[in-house]
This record gives structure tokens, C-alpha cells and sequence, in this order.
């Protein structure tokens, strides 16, 4: 449990004048003033628009919502009966005289003091944020407060004539109408303007050490089976023990030929590999760096086990991917397709943006439009896949789209690679037989940091730091890959 001076010391800067601004509010109401319909309903509206705000983050956004409605309920007459209080009167000019009251003060530190809380409590315990219990609760915190504001404000305009509670709801109709189109307009033009940056070529990252001497005829045929789209799904075939299969996935902007060499070692050792490419990369869909929606890759994965005939019980199966697609070896062993494969193997994983195995931009590799993203993710948590086809992610390699490459991807894309939100809880609920292998000279994670980082959250999952190979080392180097064809042996044999 952290000490108070550490939760104090992490808090995020920006807090401290919110607060601040809270706290002014709050003392101007103390005494009698006279102000404009539209100042009163200032902090009202901030307590509703960030118990929305809440909603949208929850990682169970209907759970949230339903809380949020129950509690928003309860605080509307508790509200109401406390402006109802309060001494108003309306001047000529159509401004409002109002008494004195604690109630802006007490309200606005509520808001903030609530969101606080919470954060603090799901950055203590993360795994929290999921469970459903937490999600209905921390939903109705903000609607408690949101209806106590919303119920203050009505009662007060109730103190008022008729005629003047006519004026005043169709003011605060137009200020709100206001309000949200200034929020749609501002949200359309991070939408539109926001887009991932250009980033000079990060060898670390786009060059396959060693390709120069690789021997093109060995690399089987780009093969294909058709999605439940009717979009082909295409992979490499590297026949060995019928009774041992390994799903083989690649890494951010590559395709099935990058995994070559580990696909080599694997085979060596008895596996038969499908080496894939991911929708959006190598062929597959229709599309270089999209998808139609974001659970798409998964789609594709139940279906391509389907079409070449893995489900059938008496295979071993193994999904194994590296960086972005051990991301997805993860996330698919945190899901609901989770019973798909008997195994895991994730090969120097990316496991989130917030993650502390991750160097910033993944060590120069990836340029994130940030803005974007977090427009698109407050659409996507209101139920909205508007725009989701737009380009978020851009590598640093300058090879353009084709068969093999991918330099850019789309949010869908980018959202359907990657472990959920709450990928903390998602981690700490695998229960798979699950591996996690990295090179200790990692150019892009920080290889020294995923022990740690499991043992905390989830120490079924094993975790090996190979020496001396750097990233793109794990699945070129002839030593690197020998060793993660063992680990696999060892986990298809249950000795892990």
C-alpha cells in the first residue's frame, strides 16, 4: 500500500489547479452575489460531465452507465430539496441575486474529491476496475453527484416566477446545446487534425539482422483460407508433427516472412507452424493496415483455426507471437477465445503504452497520434466506431504499404492487436500455461522490467530474459530462435 506523500507526489500536475479552481468556485459562493443564469450552472454542468466522463472510461461501460442512472435518480431530489433553500431573486436585468451558501463549496470539492478517490484506489488496486461490483459502484459515485447538481440547480430556478423559470430553462437549454456542440466541434477537429508524425528509420526496429544471407527458396508459399467475410486470411506452412501445431504471429508493420527463421527452428523441433499474417499486413483482408472493426483479428483467429482444420482435439495447440504480436498472443490468452490454444508464448511482447516494460515510443519505433486516439476511444466507449478506419499509428521505416509491409495502422487495427484497457486485470487473469521470453538488449522494451511486472500480477506466467540479443535478434538470430523453440518444447510438454 502506498504512503500518502507517494499518492500525493504521483498525482498527476493538472489535478492541483483543478482543484484549485474547485475551491475559488466554491468560496465565491459564500456570500451574496449577483451573476448571469450561465455562471450558477458552472460547476453543476463539470459535475455531470465528468461522472460522463467516468462512464466512458469504465472498462464496462453498460455496468457503469447502469449505476450511474440508479445514483442519478437517488441525488436528484436530495438536490433539489437543498436549492430549494437557498434565497433567489431575479433583477430586471435578468441576472440572478442569490444568498450565501456552502453548497458550491461543499458540491465542487465532492467532485473532485470523488474522481480522486477513485483513481487513487483503482491505480492501488487495478485489478478492481474490473470487477463489476466496482464498475456499477464508481458509476454511481458520479451520478450521485451529478444528481445532486443537476436537483440543486432545478430547485433553485423553482425559488423563481414562473415567466423567469421559463427564460431560465430555455437558457440553460441553449447553454447546454451550446455546450455540446462546442465539445462536438473540438472533438471533430482532434478527430480530423490530429495525425501520427513522420519518424526517421529505426534500423532496431525495420531491419531483419542477418536477411541478406537467408537462402528465399527454403520460404514456403503464401497460402490462403477465406475469413467468415469472404476476405482471404494468408500464411506460411512449415509442415512437421501432425499432432504439434504452432500459430506463429509477427510483430508491428511485418508479415509471415519475417518469422522465417524462428518458423525454421520451431519446425526443427517438431512443430508444425502457420506462420500468419494478420488481417490488415501480408495479403490478408482487403485492406493494407485496416480492419472492418476492432475484435476483427479475433474473428480471424477462430476462423483460420477452423479452415485448416486445428480445432480438431487431437492437435496441440500453441499460439506464439512477438512484440506487437505477442501483444496479441496475450490479449487472445486474456479473452474470450482464450480456450482456442492449450499455450502461450509471447516473444518480447507489447504489453501497453502505460506499461513499464515500454521505453517512450517504443524506443523511437512508433509514432502514436495521441489526441486522436483518445477522441476515438470517448466515441468508441459511447457505443460510436465512427472514423476508426483513420491512420493512428505510424512506424519509423520507410517502406510503403505492400505485400510485406505495413507502415501504418488504422485505429481498428491498432485497438484490435492490442490487450484491453484494463490490461493489468487482463494479465492477472490469464490462466493458460503461458510464457513470456525477451532479449535482455531489447532496443524498444525494456527487457530487465517484465519479471517484475508478471511475479506482481500474474506469477503463473514464466518469464525468461534471454542474454545478449536485441529485439529483432528473438526471431533472426539462429541461438535466439533455438532457445525459444526449447521454451516452446517445454510448455507443449507441460514443463514449464
Amino acid at each position: 500500500m502506498p504512503s500518502l506523500f507517494q499518492i500525493v507526489t504521483n498525482t498527476p500536475l493538472w489535478v492541483w489547479p483543478l482543484m484549485a479552481l474547485v475551491v475559488w468556485l466554491g468560496v465565491l459562493g459564500l456570500k451574496p452575489r449577483v451573476l448571469p443564469l450561465w455562471r450558477l450552472a458552472i460547476l453543476p454542468v463539470v459535475g455531470l460531465m465528468t461522472s460522463v466522463i467516468g462512464i466512458v472510461q469504465a472498462s464496462q461501460p453498460g455496468l457503469a452507465a447502469a449505476g450511474w442512472g440508479v445514483a442519478l435518480l437517488a441525488g436528484l431530489p436530495l438536490g433539489r430539496a437543498l436549492g430549494h433553500r437557498r434565497a433567489v431573486r431575479r433583477l430586471e436585468d435578468g441576472r440572478l441575486e442569490t444568498a450565501g451558501g456552502w453548497f458550491m463549496l461543499a458540491f465542487g470539492l465532492s467532485i473532485f474529491a470523488a474522481r480522486y478517490a477513485l483513481g487513487v484506489l483503482f491505480g492501488v488496486a487495478p485489478a478492481l476496475k474490473a470487477e463489476p461490483l466496482w464498475i456499477v459502484l464508481s458509476g454511481g459515485v458520479g451520478g450521485i453527484v451529478a444528481g445532486i447538481g443537476i436537483g440543486w440547480l432545478a430547485g433553485v430556478y423553482l425559488r423563481t416566477p414562473g415567466a423567469w423559470i421559463r427564460r431560465a430553462m430555455v437558457g440553460l437549454w441553449l447553454g447546454s446545446a451550446s455546450l455540446l456542440l462546442a465539445i462536438a466541434v473540438a472533438l471533430g477537429a482532434v478527430i480530423a487534425l490530429s495525425a501520427p508524425g513522420d519518424l526517421p528509420r529505426l534500423q532496431a526496429g525495420d531491419s531483419l539482422p542477418g536477411i541478406e544471407s537467408w537462402n528465399f527458396a527454403e520460404i514456403p508459399a503464401v497460402k490462403r483460407v477465406v475469413a467468415r467475410d469472404g476476405a482471404p486470411l494468408t500464411y506460411r506452412l512449415y509442415g512437421g508433427a501432425t499432432d504439434r501445431a504452432v500459430i506463429l504471429v509477427h510483430g508491428s508493420s511485418g508479415a509471415s516472412i519475417s518469422m522465417h527463421k524462428l518458423a525454421q527452428a520451431l519446425q526443427a523441433e517438431g512443430a508444425t507452424v502457420y506462420s500468419i499474417s494478420l488481417r490488415g499486413h501480408g495479403g490478408s483482408g482487403t485492406t493494407n493496415g485496416d480492419t472492418s472493426y476492432k475484435r476483427q483479428l479475433d474473428d480471424d483467429l477462430v476462423d483460420f483455426v477452423q479452415a485448416t482444420g486445428l480445432s480438431r482435439s487431437k492437435v496441440h495447440r500453441t499460439l506464439m507471437g512477438f512484440s506487437s504480436g505477442g501483444g496479441f498472443v496475450l490479449r487472445t490468452a486474456s479473452g474470450p477465445n482464450r480456450a482456442l490454444f492449450d499455450d502461450y508464448l509471447a516473444i518480447s511482447p507489447f504489453i501497453a503504452q502505460d506499461s513499464p516494460t515500454t521505453r517512450p515510443a517504443s524506443g523511437g519505433w512508433v509514432s502514436v497520434a495521441v489526441p486522436r486516439v483518445v477522441a476515438l476511444s470517448l466515441l468508441d466507449g459511447l457505443g460510436l466506431s465512427w472514423f476508426q478506419g483513420l491512420p493512428v499509428v505510424r512506424f519509423a521505416t520507410t517502406a510503403k504499404p505492400s505485400a510485406n509491409r505495413t507502415p501504418v495502422y488504422s485505429y481498428r487495427l491498432s485497438a484490435g492487436m492490442q490487450l484491453v484497457r484494463d490490461w493489468r486485470g487482463a494479465l492477472a487473469g490469464i490462466d493458460r500455461p503461458t510464457t513470456v521470453v525477451v532479449g535482455a538488449k531489447d532496443e524498444l522494451f525494456h527487457a530487465d522490467r517484465y519479471k517484475a511486472l508478471f511475479a506482481d500480477l500474474n506469477p503463473r506466467i514464466a518469464v525468461t530474459v534471454e542474454p545478449g540479443f536485441g529485439h529483432l535478434d528473438m526471431i533472426t538470430d539462429p541461438k535466439a530462435c533455438a532457445a525459444v523453440a526449447a521454451l516452446w518444447r517445454q510448455l507443449a510438454d507441460g514443463r514449464s
